[in-house]
């Protein structure tokens, strides 16, 4: 399987000897999980077209023979070079599609993550008012203030 490549993002960075200066690591991460945002959906499409033009019976042999036509080109010696280049060219195009799509989707992501956060927090906050907060003043607090402050206390006043 061919590896990922990502070329360089350019801000106004052209150095003095006309190279690009390399980026910081946050940046080349950042457009690693955006090709991962775009290429789950992009892939579970293909799969799911796939399988649609697999069991329909007016499109499924002429997908299997497309499928078997290909398997013979990288099977046979004299076109395997160039169908595994064309297979590359259309995995470079699909990648680069993904980059495209990916921070829309990664923001789309934290949007909906962050909105079910807040869901949970409402939904969760009633009952550590009502429970959590009177048993931790009742019961942790004073052993806190009963044994830690003095020990944190004398602590700092040996420093």
């Amino acid at each position: 399987m061919p590896q990922v490549r990502f070329k360089p993002i350019n801000k106004n960075t052209a150095e003095s000897n006309g190279a690009t200066p390399a980026r910081k690591p946050s940046e080349q991460a950042l457009e690693y999980v955006d090709v991962g945002f775009g290429v789950a959906p992009r892939l579970a499409e293909a799969i799911r077209k796939r399988v649609e033009q697999l069991r329909d019976p007016s499109t499924r042999e002429q997908e299997l023979k497309t499928l078997q036509q290909q398997v013979e080109k990288v099977r046979n010696p004299s076109t395997r070079d160039a169908e595994l280049e064309t297979l590359r060219k259309r995995l470079d195009a699909e990648v680069e599609k993904a980059k495209a799509e990916g921070p829309e989707r990664r923001r789309k992501a934290t949007e909906q993550f962050v909105e079910q956060a807040k869901k949970a927090r409402k939904r969760v906050e009633p009952t550590y008012k009502k429970h959590v907060e009177p048993t931790y003043k009742k019961h942790v607090e004073p052993v806190y203030k009963q044994r830690l402050e003095p020990t944190l206390k004398k602590a700092l006043e040996r420093v």
